[in-house]
């Protein structure tokens, strides 16, 4: 690709980071603008109860199954032409969910906004990585690309929201056209052309035909378990041919001449063990959205717009907290954000579980918005310089695929679980004979007490990535200098 200081020379670096994160942004609301339009969906269209399910977990499934090829085809074709074919892909799909006259064109339409979505994320995480390459400014741009990762879900809500009730649901996907024209018409002009005859490394076909398909089958069996429980037959099964996939996938990993995830990659323990730290705090977010929304719009009975307002002072938090830490990693390092970000975020969502039928925005609610989303906000942008900081700029966009794809499958599985927990107590409850309103509560209550141990869980996995990146950090310095041993003794960021 093309090298930091001569292709990117008068680049305006300011205007590169608003245009790859603002097709970020657009993904990411996508993830949840869909959540208060589904009772009006389902009503226009027909869906039955089942299938209206498929409407979230078809852009999920698509796109956290096809992000491995995306990074691959991004180091592979080059950055800019997978930007622009995969965003010219994802506003085409967008229109055609917006225009679908029946269940089944949306659900199509909304896998292939999935498959868009999987090509276009790591081809601007890859473009980011690529234009900043000084530490400081890398930090900076990563602290604004990690803010999105909460921002984004938050304002879906809120847009979903203000859509649904003052337009129509259409306008839900339609408001991506604009946008996207707007993006691709900019697009020539901010961001450098990829070299001509420059070809990146082959990418494993084989290996990525695995992974891929061993995150499609783990997915789609987990987003099933509401019809097929997690003992029954079919759900072992789907996950036990997942795990043979997966176990192929590493295999070939390991005998290819060109693996998908390039064996440096691999070598960075730090790097490993923030992907599965992304993973598992993305369960805890995504389930907390989900649980959330219910919670406004079953218990309290909150109008759409109102649901959708109601997450400004989660926004708010993560994104004080990320421009903050963006600013602290440069002198600091990821240590104390790594470790403190999940820990206060678990203390939110604990918050969250102590929620019933009468409780008040003011008093319960928003404290325990806010200081989830300063624990998140802190955290995502450590995790992501972390995951993300030692890779070149050949391997940016498959780095940034597994960042996105242990988010994406993380957000499918957490949903999952805790809706087979909470959906479980619930029925107890009833069974015992407590009302459905507050049976339902108390099946809440234990959802955010699981999202809570998930972020608890990450806080101590933070720990050992901290550990684990400062270990890397002194010995790549012991290998250039004592002076930069020194340096790195105090201080000095991963990256």
């Amino acid at each position: 690709m093309q090298a930091h200081g001569t292709g990117h020379e008068g680049v305006n670096r300011r205007l590169v980071l608003l245009l790859v994160c603002t097709a970020q942004f657009v993904l990411l609301i996508d993830d949840t603008i869909v959540n208060v339009a589904l009772p009006t969906v389902g009503a226009d269209l027909h869906f039955s109860p089942n299938a209206l399910s498929w409407v979230t977990n078809a852009y999920f499934l698509t796109f956290g199954g096809f992000l491995l090829i995306g990074g691959g085809l991004a180091d592979l074709v080059g950055r800019r032409r997978l930007f622009a074919g995969a965003l010219t892909g994802f506003v085409l799909a967008s229109a055609a969910c917006g225009l679908a006259p029946n269940a089944g064109t949306l659900i199509a339409a909304r896998a292939t906004q999935g498959v868009a979505g999987a090509m276009l994320s790591p081809a601007a995480l890859s473009i980011l990585l690529a234009t900043f390459q000084d530490r400081a400014e890398r930090a900076r741009a990563l602290g604004v690309w990690a803010a999105l990762t909460g921002l984004g879900a938050a304002t879906g809500l809120l847009l979903g929201g203000a859509l649904v009730e003052w337009t129509d649901w259409r306008w839900i996907f339609l408001i991506n056209l604009p946008v996207g024209a707007v993006a691709l018409l900019a697009m020539p002009r901010v961001i450098p052309a990829d070299e001509r005859g420059e070809r990146g490394r082959t990418p494993d076909f084989p290996g990525a035909a695995l992974g891929t398909l061993a995150v499609l089958l783990l997915v789609y069996t987990v987003v099933e378990t509401d019809k097929h429980p997690w003992g029954s037959a079919r759900t072992l099964l789907g996950l036990a041919g997942a795990a043979v996939l997966a176990a192929g996938f590493a295999l070939r990993q390991r005998t290819a001449d060109e693996p998908l995830i390039p064996r440096g990659l691999l070598k960075r323990r730090d790097a490993t063990l923030a992907q599965l730290l992304v993973l598992v705090a993305a369960g805890g977010l995504f389930a907390m959205f989900f649980f959330l929304t219910l919670y406004m719009q079953n218990i309290q009975h909150w109008a759409p717009m109102r649901t959708g307002l109601s997450y400004l002072p989660f926004s708010v938090g993560m994104g004080v907290a990320a421009g903050v830490t963006s600013k602290v990693l440069t002198t600091r390092g990821p240590a104390v954000p790594l470790v403190l970000g999940p820990a206060v975020a678990a203390c939110g969502m604990f918050s969250m579980s102590r929620l019933d039928a009468a409780s008040s925005f003011t008093a319960h609610l928003m404290p325990a918005l806010v200081v989830t989303g300063l624990g998140l906000g802190a955290a995502f942008v450590a995790i992501i310089q972390v995951a993300t900081g030692g890779a070149g700029e050949g391997d940016g966009g498959v780095a940034s695929a597994m960042v996105t794809t242990c988010q994406q499958i993380g957000a499918a599985i957490g949903i999952a679980v805790l809706v087979t927990v909470a959906s479980s107590l619930r029925d107890d409850r009833i069974a015992e004979g407590v009302d459905p309103l507050h049976a339902n509560v108390d099946g809440f209550s234990r959802a955010f007490e699981i999202q809570s141990v998930l972020m608890a869980c990450a806080a101590l996995l933070g720990v050992l990535v901290a550990w684990t990146a400062r270990h890397n950090t002194l010995s790549a310095a012991v290998a250039e200098s004592p002076e930069a041993e020194a340096e790195a003794r105090s201080g000095v960021p991963v990256g």
